[in-house]
């Protein structure tokens, strides 16, 4: 799961990021409303740490448009602004929990592990390619009703190609995806684990291909195509 943080002072960004990513998390960092923005336009987040002094705006400007876009991201506002006006205002824009600066670590690590067990407001939808049908919020697949057996990390592959199905993939987040903040040193993993998964696709009469694109990363498009 990636998460993004929206803070624009340096030295709380990289604390939030380690911890982050020592929970075994991908972490995106940005520090203004507008490259927010573009960053949820561009990649699924799990959880937005969301300060609310930005130095374009209030974090709290963010949220409804990103809820539009992103309805199961969970949005966690940290804020030096106590006051109980200023909570209400994060909490009714959308926000699944507030902690005022400043903060306890390991709280802050516990309410991400509380958000993510709430239901989300819908549950994505699934998606098909040739005869496989993927479950996003699952993460598991069928091909023609029968249950797509793969091992656990096949699966986090399998379900970063499906949610942009056609799309090619780059293999930066593909290793983000799959290994989180380890995932710069596992570029020979990641090839081993396309053969896997390519040759599993085929065993189980998915008619799903994954395809190499040159200098980007990989996409899966139906067989057929």
């Amino acid at each position: 799961m990636r998460v993004l943080i929206v803070e624009d002072q340096a030295e709380i960004a990289t604390l939030l990021a380690e911890k982050v990513l020592h929970a075994g998390f991908a972490a995106d960092i940005v520090g203004a409303v507008a490259e927010a923005r573009a960053a949820i336009e561009a990649r699924d987040y799990s959880v937005m740490l969301l300060d609310r002094r930005l130095p374009d705006g209030d974090g709290v400007s963010i949220i409804r448009s990103a809820r539009e876009g992103r309805p199961n991201m969970r949005v966690l506002m940290l804020t030096a602004m106590r006051g109980i006006d200023e909570m209400i205002d994060g909490l009714d824009a959308g926000a699944d929990d507030y902690l005022t600066k400043p903060f306890d670590p390991e709280e802050l690590m516990a309410r991400i592990r509380a958000v993510l067990r709430r239901p989300g407001p819908q549950t994505a939808p699934s998606v098909r390619v040739g005869a496989l049908s993927f479950e996003l919020e699952e993460q598991r697949g069928f091909v023609n009703g029968r249950l797509f057996l793969a091992p656990k990390l096949e699966l986090v592959l399998l379900g970063a190609l499906m949610r942009r199905a056609g799309l090619a993939v780059t293999r930066a987040d593909l290793l983000d995806e799959i290994y989180g903040g380890q995932g710069a040193d596992q570029a020979d993993a990641l090839k081993m684990l396309i053969h896997r998964l390519r040759q599993r696709l085929k065993n189980q009469s998915a008619r799903a291909d994954i395809h190499a694109a040159r200098g980007i990363g990989y996409l899966i498009r139906s067989a057929e195509e």
